[in-house]
């Protein structure tokens, strides 16, 4: 029988520096963490290639598909998830989250704060000179833009100018990958005639519901620390999981499950089973949350046994 809740063991976690069940359920409410999927391995080896070769490129996929999740872990291992930026040469890789209508200062002066050079004034021109010194002091070798369908046409217009061609001799270049929605991404750049720039692409695919049931077994495993002969999620639960997520059961290998959506069930079922204070999932908390995503499980009721004890018949 599956067990109804389940406790979730301290040294599997994602916060090993921080004991406190509070410390590391705000961790899990922040979303500081990540289940490592083929998706991520892929996207992983073809961002070194880039790296290595100084090449350009895309990363294209679904809304939710969780390629800005993949690329962000990616920056954070290529940095050794050393926190702050250091003035340690080279740099693998810097991500930037753009937003609807960033111009090339909003993009500068957001890369100057975080590598700690504060935002200064000055034209356009000389912000745009300034971060590119910045990046060749460091050593920069990748730039990650996501949301790049967001940010204005000028600005990527800039990127391409300072980081494709020479200027007075520069010869500095650093690999610059767009991260973003396939269509909407896709028109962009056609639109601005830099669609040839960016010639390498990595579609990210959603999950398929085989592969939802491996990233299920790696996070009984890997975060609740269940024993791997424990099956706290049964069939009908990752039937659930993947029906609240888009995919297709009828179709085991066909992409479309939403890691997003999977990772907020995940996160709501943990936090709710857990707001006495210890760190725990409780099955009932999982089905309540799944309701509320539309996904409604029935209740196993038992026949009644009407057979009297010793009575022969």
């Amino acid at each position: 029988m599956m067990p109804q809740s389940v406790p979730i063991n301290h040294h599997t976690q994602f916060s090993p520096d921080q004991g406190e069940a509070q410390d590391i359920i705000r961790d899990l409410i922040d979303r500081r963490f990540f289940s490592e999927t083929e998706q991520y391995g892929k996207l992983a080896d073809w961002l070194n290639k880039r790296r290595r070769y100084k090449s350009w490129g895309i990363i294209s996929g679904a809304r939710g598909a969780g390629k800005s999740r993949a690329s962000q872990k990616y920056d954070q291992v290529a940095n050794g998830q050393r926190g702050p930026l250091r003035r340690v040469k080279p740099l693998p890789s810097f991500y930037l989250k753009g937003f609807t209508g960033w111009g090339t200062r909003d993009i500068c002066n957001h890369t100057l704060k975080r590598f700690n050079h504060g935002a200064r004034k000055g034209k356009p021109d000389d912000i745009r000179f300034r971060t590119k010194d910045v990046f060749e002091e460091f050593g920069l070798e990748l730039l990650l833009v996501d949301n790049a369908h967001l940010v204005s046409d000028k600005a990527l217009q800039d990127l391409v100018e300072c980081y494709s061609c020479n200027k007075d001799g520069d010869d500095f270049r650093i690999a610059i990958v767009l991260i973003g929605p396939d269509k909407d991404l896709d028109e962009k750049l056609k639109r601005l005639g830099l669609r040839n720039k960016f010639g390498s692409e990595h579609k990210f695919k959603s999950l398929s519901p085989r592969q939802l049931v491996n990233v299920i077994k790696d996070f009984q495993k890997n975060f609740l620390g269940l024993p791997k002969e424990m099956e706290f999620f049964d069939g009908e639960i990752i039937a659930a999981l993947c029906q609240a997520s888009g995919g297709n059961l009828t179709n085991l290998d066909k992409a479309g499950c939403d890691f997003d959506i999977i990772t907020e069930i995940l996160v709501l079922s943990i936090a709710q089973s857990s707001e006495d204070g210890v760190l725990r999932l409780d099955k009932p908390v999982l089905e309540e949350v799944l309701c509320d995503f539309g996904v409604y499980l029935e209740p196993i009721v038992e026949e009644p046994d009407d057979t009297e004890p010793g009575a022969a018949g």
